[in-house]
Parts: C-alpha cells; structure tokens; sequence
C-alpha cells in the first residue's frame, strides 16, 4: 500500500469512527483496529490539516516553455511541472497527488 493510500484508508477509518458516535476504544475492539495504530494515525491527520498552507501562485507569461514550477506537497511529495501547461492541467495534476 502506497503513502497516499494509507492516508486515504486511515482518513476513511478516523471519519467512519467520529461519525459512529462511540468511544474510540469501543469502535477499535468492534472494528478490530490496534488503538495505538488509531491514535498514531488520528494525530497525523491532524497535523497533516493544520500544516496545509494555501499559496497563491502567480505565472509570468514571460516564462521560457520550459521552465518548471517546483510544489512542495503536504504528503512530502516535491513536483515539478513545466510552466507550458495550462491552470486546469496544474489543478489536475495536483488534486491528483494529493
């Protein structure tokens, strides 16, 4: 399993306890979930939600073609995509790698 997909599965996880309405000990014995992998996880989550910072990034149309834009990710992925492609391939791209 891939970073992105234990974030995904463990996000899933936290959501589905938090909207259960029981204790975290209850829905990890009924779920048979390790209470301290839940707890190390419920914390990252976290953390990962509070350090999101929002940049607004302006592109000069006075570029060279193949200059790169370099985005520093949340989940320790570093990008690099070329300045030739257009806002919504930008945005696919890193909805994607979210």
């Amino acid at each position: 399993m891939t970073q992105f997909e234990k974030h995904q599965y463990w996000t899933a996880i936290v959501n589905q306890q938090q909207d259960s309405g029981i204790s975290i000990p209850q829905f990890c014995k009924q779920h048979d979930v390790n209470y301290a992998t839940f707890h190390y996880w419920l914390k990252k989550l976290k953390q990962t939600d509070e350090e999101q910072i929002v940049h607004k990034v302006i592109m000069n149309d006075s570029l060279p073609l193949d200059s790169v834009v370099v985005v520093h990710l949340p989940n320790e992925l570093k990008v690099e995509l070329p300045t030739s492609l257009s806002l919504a391939q930008i945005q696919t791209w890193l909805k994607a790698l979210q």
